[in-house]
């Protein structure tokens, strides 16, 4: 590992075991960590991906756009779980999903990024989304409210499909880690793609933990999610039945404006607006234009979307230089 790398890491690890993890409201720190966490996946970059780089992917990460661009690979993730740092490290490389796990005192948190195997990210993807229901049954209850039912208890097909087949493999890596599992608090993050993949990583695990058997047990306890420029993953019967994510945007961001309302898709419950001056406050999205309307967004966009952007916004917004 080069010093860089080292050095920034230790200041994120730093700046986590400061936080109060079994809290989870809201923290603009807790989010630093895990913008931190969720850019160093861009940062990855396997031989596969030189040969055919996802549009998404060269949208939402100025370095993965970089090493992309000079034919460079890199496996920085590969060989940290053997370095001294003051935590331990895993990766899940599945078809559709890329893992970073990091894990410290008592807490893991899961970054997670999409690969290019899948082409989820094009305007005919975004038209025609499918919608993974989740039913109801004299068996099976994973959203129990009496006598209230939702119709639009579902998931984004190709994000849901995406995630959940990695759970198996974190389960193990985690229990490989940790001698005592049941302990753990587990918070799932991630941008853009990977933002709705952790949302939907942390639906299934707290539900998971309690009724739902759509997937492999993840230990410990989902306590949290933070996410940014995410696109829009399920319908609001979904996101009345969990307290997070966290989700931080920019206006700009033309990202977290699809898929449409129009389709059936709902904002987070939490959406925090991060302003280029770097403030941020809960806020209520009011983006109405339709898909006509995004065109002229389309590349101021690209910049707003970066991960750098969100992570330099955050940095203003703590008053703590980035590691």
């Amino acid at each position: 590992m080069d010093a860089r790398l080292r050095n920034r890491l230790n200041g994120i690890l730093s700046l986590a075991y400061q936080q109060d993890w079994k809290d989870e409201s809201f923290s603009l720190k807790k989010a630093q960590v895990c913008v931190e966490l969720s850019s160093i996946v861009y940062e990855d970059v396997q031989e596969y991906e030189l040969k055919k780089a996802s549009r998404i992917h060269l949208f939402a990460s100025d370095t993965y756009r970089g090493l992309i661009a000079n034919r460079t690979t890199s496996s920085i993730l590969d060989g940290l779980g053997e370095e001294n740092l003051e935590a331990r490290f895993f990766v899940v490389r599945g078809r559709y999903a890329l893992v970073f796990g990091t894990i410290f005192s008592d807490v893991v948190i899961l970054a997670v990024r999409g690969t290019v195997f899948r082409e989820l990210w094009d305007w005919k993807t975004n038209i025609d989304a499918e919608k993974y229901y989740v039913r109801r049954s004299p068996h099976f209850h994973p959203f129990e409210y009496g006598h209230v039912g939702f119709d639009d208890q579902f998931f984004h097909r190709g994000f849901f499909e995406s995630v959940i087949p990695q759970f198996a493999s974190i389960s193990n890596l985690i229990k490989q880690q940790r001698s005592s599992v049941n302990d753990l608090k587990v918070v799932w993050t991630g941008h853009s793609l990977g933002g709705a993949m952790a949302a939907i990583g942390y639906a299934i695990h707290v539900a998971r933990n309690t009724r739902i058997w759509l997937a492999e047990e993840i230990p410990g306890h989902a306590v949290g999610a933070y996410t940014f420029g995410m696109p829009r993953y399920c319908g609001l019967g979904s996101v009345c039945s969990f307290p997070n994510p966290h989700h931080i945007y920019r206006k700009e961001d033309l990202v977290p404006t699809v898929p449409l309302r129009k389709m059936g898709f709902s904002d987070s419950s939490k959406e925090y607006e991060i302003t280029d001056s770097g403030l941020i406050a809960l806020t209520e999205r009011t983006d109405t234009f339709g898909l006509a309307g995004h065109v002229p967004k389309l590349f101021s966009s690209i910049k707003a979307h970066s991960i750098e952007g969100y992570a330099g916004l955050l940095s203003q917004a703590t008053g703590i230089a980035r590691p």
